[in-house]
């Protein structure tokens, strides 16, 4: 392994380092260019054609698509201890994008008469390319796959290069069976890039294409940039290793090795203020490659003697520096207190942290994204999520109220920058009726079966309520805005444990801003929006009641809640007159919460606080009761299927 002191490289040594240019190749970019040029004018006798020539492969012969047969097959093909570790990988993969989704739509309101929000939709199609130059990889079509499938991307198509038979990798083919992905087409390299990008008489044409690939696939990236999204630029493979003086020469070696085995122009880097680390890691390197077989063994050897390899620095905070810089796809901290390194680490793809977490461990079971930026994007790029497979669309409604308020600072704006068509727009507009509120002061923004958004205006608030049937938005607490930060908590409360995502956003413009006023219409709102999901009978065949018991140390609670379109609240108290009030709010106006979300819902409400000391502790478990309450209330009840809920039915 090249050992190497910072102090003594040249500009020109680390600007390599930094930029790596040497992947550069003119040779490859105009072969590239030749390839995405046959596909674009030739279609699928340039694909049929090209997978001749660099597979070995006659799609003549077996087809583009993968068959049935050729997916009822795999799990013969792999070993019931693979199956089992590529399950293990999914759900654990599965289980962390889940948290990154959030809800479809949800507003806010940004000023006074200004509502804005955001919508996210899933992109329409996409294509994920698997690679098989160096090996097999079924883990990088989990890290494609299951974000893909989570964000609601309805066509996926999946391209990976075959064997000369036309066979492709059983554990991706395993995958794919796996997460329902049935479009997968035996087609590698640039030529499959230029067919997802332009579509072909076989291959229809996707609107994102991600995943790695070789520098052949890269180059067809960039040259199809601005006929198809491409996504993350996910070049050859690179890590930086951190380490001090302390650290086992064994786990350091493991993890250099680690990157530089995908091949020769991957980069792997110790940084270290340790001289002896760095000769005790070679040594530990030098006897691995005793037993490591070709070709990674070979790998390992030219990239740790060639660009990568050890780099001595005066101290870390130096070593921490140059990596801020280079911005590694993977940094490993092998360091004593590794946690009290996070606030230094500014870029990098991912962090790996302390002695037990492989970068293997991230690449296949840890469950965050594989796929990440390399060649310095991690100053301005993320890992693949959720997120690269849905857009978001802004939305802006301004009120009547707002538009006369605004108007003024739109044409002090829009004149300053010569733009006076923009000025007009905003000051000779004809001010039109508003939104039409209903005879509790109501408009419902946004509804389906999962989602509903609305808007309650009173001569005293305006208040937006989000509500979102879906997976756990772990920003929830962000959009929580009533003004009484106990009351936000109660609200934040109620969702956990209802398995509703509640956001809400109070306004007092123009008026006093009372406790009451915001505990009443909060609590009216929020059970508005439970009252319009179960009105519409989104939730037909449900329980429609429930009880909740809740216990937080001293404190015990009851509550019972039934959606019959009767609006009445009972609350037994232990000792009402102990307790005028909780942190930031009186206990009559939690009460009033209460008694505003029954009338909201149209639902009965009896709570009975049975036991407590604590103020705090009594409150928390009412609201964390009437959460499990709601939960149960909205679980669905095969034997009241096709019917409302209540007596009366609403």
């Amino acid at each position: 392994m090249k050992i190497r002191y910072f102090k003594e490289l040249t500009k020109d040594e680390i600007s390599r380092l930094l930029q790596r240019k040497f992947y550069e190749d003119v040779d490859v970019e105009e072969r590239v260019k030749s390839i995405v040029e046959y596909v674009r004018t030739k279609g699928d006798e340039a694909i049929i054609n090209l997978e001749k020539e660099y597979d070995k492969c006659d799609l003549t012969k077996v087809g583009f698509y993968v068959q049935e047969d050729e997916f009822n097959q795999v799990e013969e093909e792999i070993s019931n201890e693979l199956r089992e570790a590529l399950d293990l990988a999914i759900d654990n993969v599965s289980n962390f994008h889940l948290s990154q989704l959030s809800p479809n739509i949800y507003f806010i309101q940004n000023a006074y008469g200004i509502i804005a929000g955001e919508k996210w939709t899933p992109i329409d199609s996409v294509g994920l390319y698997v690679p098989r130059g160096k090996g097999t990889f079924p883990s990088v079509a989990i890290m494609l796959a299951v974000p893909a499938k989570i964000a609601g991307v309805k066509k996926i198509t999946l391209v990976t290069p075959p064997d000369p038979n036309g066979n492709v990798d059983p554990a991706v083919l395993y995958v794919c069976k796996k997460l329902d992905i049935k479009n997968v087409l035996r087609i590698g390299g640039a030529q499959a890039i230029a067919a997802l990008a332009f579509g072909t008489e076989s291959v229809e044409k996707v609107s994102k294409v991600v995943g790695p690939g070789s520098k052949y696939v890269n180059v067809a990236k960039k040259l199809l940039a601005k006929y198809v999204d491409i996504g993350i630029l996910a070049g050859p493979s690179e890590s930086a290793i951190i380490a001090d003086k302390n650290q086992n020469p064994k786990n350091v070696a493991l993890d250099l090795m680690n990157e530089a085995e995908h091949g020769p122009d991957s980069i792997s880097l110790l940084l270290t203020d340790s001289k002896e680390l760095a000769d005790k890691v070679n040594l530990e390197i030098e006897n691995y490659l005793r037993v490591i077989e070709e070709p990674r063994k070979s790998y390992i050897i030219e990239v740790l003697n060639n660009i990568g390899g050890a780099i001595i620095f005066e101290n870390l905070e130096a070593a921490i520096d140059f990596c801020n810089e280079f911005a590694p796809e993977h940094l490993v901290l092998d360091v004593n207190n590794p946690f009290s390194f996070l606030d230094k680490i500014k870029n990098a793809g991912e962090i790996l942290i302390g002695p037990n977490t492989p970068i293997s461990a991230a690449n296949y079971i840890a469950g965050p994204n594989s796929i990440l930026p390399t060649s310095g994007f991690a100053k301005s790029m993320s890992a693949l999520s959720v997120r690269d497979f849905q857009k978001r669309s802004s939305i802006i409604y301004v009120t009547n109220e707002g538009l006369n308020k605004y108007k003024r600072h739109i044409e002090l704006l829009a004149k300053y920058e010569g733009f006076y068509a923009h000025a007009l727009s905003a000051l000779d507009r004809v001010i039109v009726e508003d939104l039409k509120f209903d005879d509790e002061g109501v408009y419902i923004l946004h509804i389906n079966e999962n989602d509903i958004s609305l808007i309650r205006k009173t001569r005293e608030s305006q208040i937006i309520v989000n509500l979102n049937k879906g997976e756990r938005d772990l920003n929830l607490k962000k959009k929580i805005n009533t003004s009484l930060n106990f009351l936000n908590h109660m609200i934040e409360t109620i969702s956990w444990r209802s398995g509703f995502n509640i956001s809400i956003d109070v306004s007092l413009e123009n008026a006093y801003k009372l406790t009451h006023v915001i505990a009443e219409d909060s609590g009216i709102t929020i059970g508005r929006a439970f009252y319009e999901l179960l009105k519409r009978n989104y939730f037909k065949g449900i329980n429609g009641n429930g009880f909740g018991i809740s216990v937080l140390d001293e404190a015990k609670a009851e509550v019972i809640v039934s959606f019959e379109g009767r609006p009445y609240l009972k609350i037994k108290h232990l000792a009402k007159e102990k307790f005028e009030r909780v942190e930031d709010m009186l206990t009559v106006d939690l009460q009033n919460f209460l008694s505003g979300f029954s009338n909201g819902a149209k639902c009965t409400l009896h709570v009975n606080i049975k036991e407590g000391e604590d103020p705090h502790h009594i409150w928390e478990s009412v609201f964390r009761a009437l959460g499990e309450a709601l939960k149960m209330c909205f679980e669905r009840n095969e034997f009241r299927k096709g019917t409302t809920v209540g007596v009366k039915g609403i």
